[in-house]
C-alpha cells in the first residue's frame, strides 16, 4: 500500500506563524502566573515575593500581547496570504491605510485589541495603585487570561477554546481539502482571490472608532477591579478615591467612541441617520450609562461617605454589561438582528464562561460568610461542569444559577455589605443624584431587555419579535427627561440639606428662560399645527417631545447659571456644568433633528417606483432620470451624470431652488456614491451642512452595467439583462414598465414532457409608457427537435426588444431577455434624500460635553494628588 507522501509547499513563511503562536502561548502562560501571584500577595499582603512574581509575569505578558500586535501587523503588511487572518481581511487591492483596519476587523483582531488597552492599563496601574495592587492587578490578570485563551485555538475534549489569528489557510477546517491547497505553489494564487477588507469597513472611521471604543470598554475594567479590591479587602470607601478620576476618563473615552459611531453612520453608512437602536449600538450604549450613574454615585462618597453598595453594583454592572455585548455580538445569537455583529466562530460556551465567572467573582466578593461562600462555590462548579461539560440541561441550570446569584447578591448587601448611618434629605443634592444614579440604571435595564429579546427567545424557547425605533423612543423618553431636570436643579442644590426659599430664588432665571424659549420653540415645532394634522399615535410623542426639549433646554441654563453666577465663571471647577450642558445639547440636538426629520424624496416622477421590489416605496424614494430636473421638497433635483472613481462610482445630483423671479438657480452638487467590491457593493451617502440644517442623500438603485455605454450614441442596442418572471411579475424599463400577462401555448403540460418535435409558448407582455400608454408584445419561445428557437418581438416606439429563451417547469417561472436601443434610453438613478434640522447642536454638544468631561477630569486627578500629598 503507497502511502500519501507530504507536500513540500514552496513560499510560505512559517517563521511568522511559529514566532505568532510562541508569543500567544507566552502571554497565556504568563497571565495565568500573575493572575495567581497576585491573588496570593492579596491574601498575604506581607509576603512580597508574590507580588513581584505577579509584576513579572504580567510584564512577560506584556512582550507576549505586544510580540503578537507586531507579528499580525508585520504579517498583514507584508500581505502573507497563505495565513487564513491575513487572507480573509486583506488583499493587494486595498489601500495601505485600511491595513490597521483590517487588523481588529476580525474577531481575533478585536479581541488583540482589546487586550493591548488592558496591557497599557495595567502597567500603569502597577505603578499607580499602591495598596490596591494586588487585588488590582488580580483581576485585571484574571481577565487578560481569559482574553489569552480567545486567540489559542485549540481543542480540549472536543471543545473549542479560542480562534488563533496564525492559522494556516491550509488548515483551515472549511479550506483544507480545496483543490488548489494541493499544489505546492498555492502561495502564488492566493493574491488573486484574497479577500480584503468589507466594503462598509473602507472607511478612515474604521482607523479610529474601534480603538477609540475598545479604549472606552477596557477602561469599565478598572472601577470594577477597584470595587472587587475594595470589597475584598473591606475597605469599601477608600477604593473610590482612586478609582473616580479613571471611571470618568471612561465616561469621556467610552462616550467618544460610542458618538464616532453615530458620526460614522450619519457620514458615510446609509442608515438613514446617525442611530438606529441595533443591538450591537445597544450594547455600547448601555455599559456607558450605567458608567455615568457609577461616577456621579463616586461623587456622593467622596463627599457624604454613602451610597456604597449602589456604587459598587453599578461599577460592577458597567463591566459586566461590556462582557454581556461581547457575548451578544461574538457568539452569533444575534443572527441577523444586527448589522454590526461578528461572525458566529463556535465560542459562544466560552464566551458566555467568560461572563458567568466575573459575575461570580462579584459576587462572591460579597459573601463573607464561609459556609455560604463554599456553598455558593460548590454549586457554581457543579452547574458549571453539567453546562459546559456536559451540555446538561443548561437552560435550567443556568437560571437556578442566576437566581442564586441574585439571592446571595440580595444576602450579602443585607447581612455583610455597611449601611448608610444617615438618610439623606429630600432636599440634599446626594439625594437627587442617587436618584439620577437609579433613573441611569433602570434606563439602561429597559434597553438591555429589548436588546436581549434574541436571547429570552433561546433560553425560554418563545418567538418575541425584536422591538423596533417606536418602541424604544417611547420607553426611553420618560427616562431623558426627568435626567436632564435632574441635570438641570441638582447642582444648585447642597450637600446635606438645602434651604428652599435660596434654592427657589436661584432657579428662577433658569425656570423662566427654559419656559419662555423652551416653550415657544417646542410650540413651534410639536404644537402649532403639527400636533394637528399628526395621527393619533404620534401626538402622544408630541406632547413628550415638547416637554423634553424644555426639559433640555432648562438643563443648558441651568447648568450655564450655575457656572457662570454661582461659580463666578471659572473654567476650572466647571468640569460638570459643561459636560451637563453638553449632554443637554446632544439630547436636544437628537430629539429635533430626528423628530423633525423631513423626507425630501418623495417620488414626483410618472414611474412606479414600487415595482422596483418590496424596499422601495414612493413615500421616500425619487427616481431621477438624466437630464431631467423633478421636484424634491423645497428643491429641484437633476441628475446629471456618473463617473468612476477608484472603486467608487459617483452620481452628480444638481440642486436648484427658486429665487425671487421664481427662476430656478443652482443652490448646491452633491455626489452620492456607491463603492465597488467583490464582496457586495455598498452607498455611501453625500451631505450638504448648512448652520442650521443638513441635506442628506443615499443612492438606493443605479445601473451600475451600464457606465461605459450609456452615453454611447452609436446605433443598436445595450447588451441584453436577463429577467427570471412569474405571472404578474414586472420588468422595469426606461421608457416603461412591462407585466407578464400570460404564457400561452396550445399544448398540456404532459404533452409539453413528451413531445419531442416542436412546440411554441407565447409571453404575453402588456406595458405603460410615461404617458401610462398601454402596450401588448409577443416574443415566442419555440422547441424544435430539442433545440431551442425564440422568437423576438420588440415595441420600436419604445426602443425596447425581447427574447423568451427559457421555460423552468419546476420552478413555474421563464425567462426572458430585455435589450434597450442606445439611443433613447437614459440612465436613471433611486435616491433618498432627508433634511436633518439644527443636527449641528448635536455636535457641538459632543464637543462641549467632552471639553466638560476632560476639565472634570483633570481637577479630579488634581484633589487626587492634593489628598495623597496631606495625608
Amino acid at each position: 500500500m503507497n502511502s500519501i507522501e507530504p507536500i513540500n509547499y514552496i513560499g510560505e513563511h512559517l517563521w511568522a506563524g511559529r514566532l505568532g503562536n510562541f508569543f500567544i502561548i507566552l502571554s497565556f502562560v504568563a497571565a495565568l502566573l500573575s493572575t495567581v501571584s497576585y491573588f496570593f500577595s492579596a491574601r498575604n499582603p506581607l509576603e512580597l515575593s508574590w507580588k513581584k512574581i505577579g509584576r513579572i509575569g504580567f510584564r512577560l505578558h506584556s512582550v507576549g500581547v505586544v510580540g503578537i500586535v507586531c507579528t499580525l501587523f508585520f504579517m498583514l503588511y507584508n500581505h502573507y496570504f497563505e495565513y487564513q487572518y491575513v487572507w480573509q481581511h486583506s488583499n493587494m487591492e486595498m489601500k495601505m491605510k485600511y491595513i490597521f483596519s483590517c487588523f481588529w476587523e476580525g474577531q481575533e483582531g478585536s479581541f488583540l485589541l482589546w487586550t493591548f488597552w488592558h496591557m497599557i492599563i495595567g502597567n500603569i496601574l502597577i505603578k499607580t495603585s499602591k495598596n490596591f495592587e494586588a487585588p488590582v492587578m488580580f483581576m485585571f490578570s484574571f481577565v487578560q487570561f481569559f482574553l489569552a485563551s480567545m486567540l489559542l485555538g485549540i481543542y480540549v475534549f472536543g471543545t473549542k477554546i479560542g480562534t488563533n489569528p496564525f492559522l494556516l489557510l491550509r488548515e483551515h477546517p472549511d479550506l483544507m481539502n480545496a483543490p488548489f491547497i494541493k499544489s505546492e505553489n498555492y502561495v502564488e494564487k492566493l493574491p488573486a482571490f484574497a479577500r480584503g477588507l468589507n466594503v462598509l469597513l473602507q472607511n478612515y472611521w474604521m482607523t479610529i472608532h474601534p480603538p477609540t471604543l475598545f479604549l472606552g470598554f477596557a477602561l469599565t475594567l478598572v472601577p470594577f477591579a477597584y470595587a472587587f479590591a475594595g470589597v475584598w479587602k473591606k475597605e469599601y470607601d477608600t477604593w473610590q478615591k482612586a478609582a473616580l478620576p479613571w471611571t470618568f476618563i471612561g465616561i469621556a473615552i467610552l462616550g467618544i467612541g460610542i458618538l464616532m459611531g453615530g458620526a460614522w453612520a450619519y457620514e458615510a453608512l446609509s442608515f438613514g441617520g446617525f442611530w438606529a437602536w441595533d443591538p450591537v449600538e445597544n450594547a455600547s450604549l448601555v455599559p456607558w450609562i450605567t458608567l455615568v450613574a457609577a461616577g456621579h454615585v463616586m461623587i456622593i462618597n467622596k463627599n457624604k461617605k454613602g451610597s456604597l453598595f449602589l456604587t459598587y453594583f453599578l461599577c460592577v454592572t458597567s463591566f459586566i454589561l461590556v462582557l454581556y455585548s461581547t457575548f451578544l455580538t461574538r457568539s452569533g445569537i444575534l443572527g441577523e438582528s444586527s448589522v454590526h455583529a461578528f461572525q458566529e466562530l463556535g465560542m459562544e460556551k466560552q464566551l458566555l464562561l467568560f461572563l458567568l465567572v466575573f459575575i461570580f467573582c462579584a459576587t462572591l466578593a460579597l459573601l463573607k460568610d464561609k459556609t455560604l461562600s463554599l456553598a455558593y462555590v460548590c454549586f457554581s462548579i457543579v452547574a458549571g461542569l453539567l453546562v459546559f461539560g456536559f451540555n446538561i440541561l443548561p437552560s435550567t441550570l443556568l437560571l437556578s444559577w442566576g437566581t442564586l446569584t441574585v439571592v446571595f447578591i440580595v444576602t450579602g448587601f443585607i447581612k455583610f455589605f455597611p449601611k448608610d448611618k444617615t438618610e439623606d434629605s429630600l432636599s440634599s443634592r446626594e439625594f437627587w443624584m442617587f436618584v439620577g444614579a437609579l433613573l441611569l440604571f433602570l434606563s439602561a435595564l429597559i434597553i438591555s431587555v429589548f436588546t436581549s429579546l434574541s436571547i429570552f427567545n433561546k433560553l425560554f424557547d418563545i418567538k418575541v419579535a425584536p422591538r423596533d425605533v417606536y418602541y424604544y423612543n417611547q420607553w426611553t423618553l420618560p427616562f431623558a427627561i426627568l435626567v436632564m431636570l435632574l441635570s438641570g436643579f441638582a447642582q444648585f442644590m447642597k450637600y446635606g440639606k438645602t434651604e428652599s426659599k435660596k434654592f427657589l430664588k436661584s432657579m428662577i432665571v433658569s425656570v423662566v428662560l427654559s419656559l419662555a424659549i423652551g416653550g415657544t420653540a417646542a410650540f413651534a415645532l410639536y404644537t402649532f399645527k403639527a400636533y394637528e394634522i399628526a395621527p393619533d399615535k404620534q401626538k402622544s410623542f408630541y406632547i413628550s417631545y415638547a416637554i423634553l426639549l424644555m426639559s433640555c433646554v432648562f438643563s443648558v441654563f441651568a447648568n450655564l447659571d450655575y457656572w457662570l453666577r454661582i461659580l463666578k465663571g471659572k473654567i476650572k471647577s466647571a468640569g460638570a456644568s459643561i459636560a451637563h450642558i453638553g449632554f443637554a445639547l446632544i439630547m436636544l440636538g437628537a430629539l429635533i433633528s430626528t423628530s423633525k426629520k423631513v423626507t425630501l424624496s418623495k417620488n414626483t416622477s410618472t414611474k412606479n417606483v414600487e415595482s422596483l421590489g418590496k424596499e422601495y416605496s414612493n413615500k421616500k424614494s425619487l427616481l431621477l432620470t438624466k437630464g431631467d430636473t423633478l421636484k424634491m421638497g423645497p428643491y429641484y433635483a437633476s441628475y446629471t451624470g456618473k463617473k468612476k472613481e477608484d472603486n467608487h462610482i459617483l452620481f452628480h445630483v444638481e440642486y436648484y431652488e427658486k429665487n425671487e423671479a421664481n427662476k430656478l438657480v443652482k443652490a448646491f452638487d452633491l455626489y452620492p456614491r456607491i463603492q465597488l467590491n467583490e464582496r457586495g457593493n455598498a452607498a455611501e451617502p453625500d451631505t450638504r451642512h448648512y448652520l442650521d440644517k443638513d441635506i442628506y442623500t443615499h443612492i438606493t438603485y443605479a445601473d451600475l452595467n451600464t457606465l461605459k455605454t450609456m452615453d454611447d450614441d452609436q446605433p443598436g442596442y445595450l447588451e441584453p439583462v436577463n429577467n427570471v418572471m412569474h405571472i404578474g411579475d414586472t420588468i422595469f424599463a426606461s421608457t416603461a414598465f412591462l407585466i407578464l400577462d400570460s404564457l400561452t401555448t396550445d399544448m398540456s403540460k404532459e404533452e409539453y414532457e413528451q413531445n419531442d418535435s416542436s412546440i411554441v409558448v407565447t409571453a404575453v407582455l402588456r406595458g405603460y409608457d410615461i404617458d401610462k400608454k398601454v402596450y401588448k408584445v409577443y416574443p415566442k419561445y419555440r422547441l424544435r427537435f430539442n433545440e431551442v428557437e425564440p422568437v423576438s418581438d420588440s415595441l420600436s416606439q419604445l426602443g425596447l426588444k425581447f427574447i423568451f429563451w427559457k421555460i423552468n417547469p419546476t420552478e413555474g417561472s421563464v425567462e426572458i431577455q430585455l435589450s434597450e436601443k442606445k439611443t433613447n434610453r437614459r440612465d436613471f438613478i433611486v435616491m433618498e434624500g432627508y433634511l436633518f434640522p439644527y443636527i449641528n447642536i448635536l455636535w457641538l454638544g459632543c464637543l462641549v460635553m467632552f471639553v466638560g468631561t476632560v476639565i472634570a477630569i483633570i481637577s479630579r486627578v488634581r484633589m487626587l494628588r492634593v489628598s495623597k500629598s496631606e495625608s
